[in-house]
């Protein structure tokens, strides 16, 4: 790696502000103490905020998909009915947790690229009876692409009494996401995207209508049941061992969204995201997501150009970390992302960077 720069453009980790890598450095707490209870409580408290919900919020050791992986445990049954509309390979992960566990979703899916069609989920719920649940995305990093969580859950709303559950790895703390007002479920994420941390949490908001599945639940379940989750929240405690270190990074990343503002941190990351289309646009390089999120920018490569060794020399020469494609579009698109801690600077390198490793394609 090039010792210039050492600069993070993708869609998870993120980079970390520097208060919260010296908080990861600190000694460290023991998980069953009143220190520790105080610190897990403020994050509890703060990440209600930012999910914009009153309802219970759950902390797990373990990535995105674990969280995703425990809302299907927590919420069906063998032989429930439900639905997965998915718009790329974390909607496609969906349901092959649910398929993990012997459950047979009915897939709404959308061509890549392209954004949830309440229409379509419509379709499919007149179309079925007694579905328990609906998992859709926030955002999918796979694609770039927004979907409109409010529109969707209204259509669940009018045409079942399914429990809806969204993927928000990805989208929360970069696009605006209200839980209560949309009158939202289980909403899932992560630590290391939007919300400044580094990998290794993964949270869970959970509404009453939720919870009355979750007692009722059969699919198999230990490390991920909420159930135990719930019960030591008021010892404020764990059932067993966080990642301690990570939950103090989280806490001061916590502190910073705070205090700049949710609605502001929204407004940041638009502005990234309106810079880095325009600049991928510069380049001749086509926005692949018809419906873009602003978390990321997915730029489609010119025919030639291998997107993979792209980004590896970007990386070897360059100290610069930008994603490329995933499953049928590896090698195919570039993803730039703009969430979290990272800035206008690091975009105008990263962009700067790909100028010059481009140029000789272009000519």
């Amino acid at each position: 790696m090039s010792p210039k720069a050492n600069i993070l453009l993708t869609p998870g980790p993120t980079p970390l502000p520097p208060q919260v890598r010296e908080a990861m450095a600190r000694p460290i707490l023991h998980h069953r103490t009143r220190e520790f209870g105080q610190l897990f409580d403020f994050v509890l408290n703060e990440m209600r905020a930012v999910y914009r919900t009153r309802n219970t919020v759950l902390l797990m050791t373990t990535s995105g998909t674990g969280a995703m992986e425990s809302a299907a445990v927590n919420l069906l049954s063998p032989g429930d009915r439900v639905v997965v509309h998915t718009t790329g390979v974390f909607g496609d992960r969906f349901a092959a947790i649910l398929e993990a566990y012997g459950m047979e979703p009915v897939v709404v899916a959308e061509e890549w690229g392209c954004a949830a069609d309440p229409r379509k989920l419509e379709a499919a719920l007149r179309s079925l009876s007694a579905v328990k649940a609906v998992f859709f995305q926030h955002t999918d990093t796979s694609t770039g692409v927004l979907n409109d969580v409010r529109a969707l859950a209204e259509t669940v709303r009018r045409n079942s009494d399914a429990v809806i559950v969204v993927d928000s790895v990805s989208g929360l703390a970069a696009e605006p996401l209200e839980t209560d007002a949309w009158d939202l479920d289980v909403v899932v994420t992560g630590s290391q995207k939007g919300l400044m941390c580094a990998p290794g949490l993964a949270f869970a908001a959970v509404s009453e209508r939720a919870w009355k599945l979750v007692e009722s639940a059969k699919l198999p379940r230990f490390y991920f049941d909420w159930r135990r989750m719930r019960k030591s929240l008021p010892d404020l405690e764990t059932p067993f061992t966080p990642a301690i270190t990570v939950i103090a990074g989280q806490a001061e990343a916590l502190k910073l969204i705070r205090k700049e503002g949710l609605e502001n941190v929204w407004k940041r990351t638009a502005a990234l995201a309106a810079y880095a289309r325009a600049r991928g646009q510069e380049l001749g390089l086509e926005l692949f997501a018809r419906n873009p999120s602003n978390i990321l920018t997915a730029l489609r490569l010119p025919p030639g150009v291998d997107g993979d060794i792209l980004t590896a020399r970007l990386l070897a020469e360059d100290g610069i970390s930008i994603a490329g494609g995933q499953g049928r579009l590896k090698g195919h698109l570039l993803r730039v992302a703009h969430m979290g801690y990272i800035s206008r600077a690091d975009l105008e390198a990263g962009f700067a960077a790909l100028a010059r490793r481009l140029a000789p394609a272009a000519a």
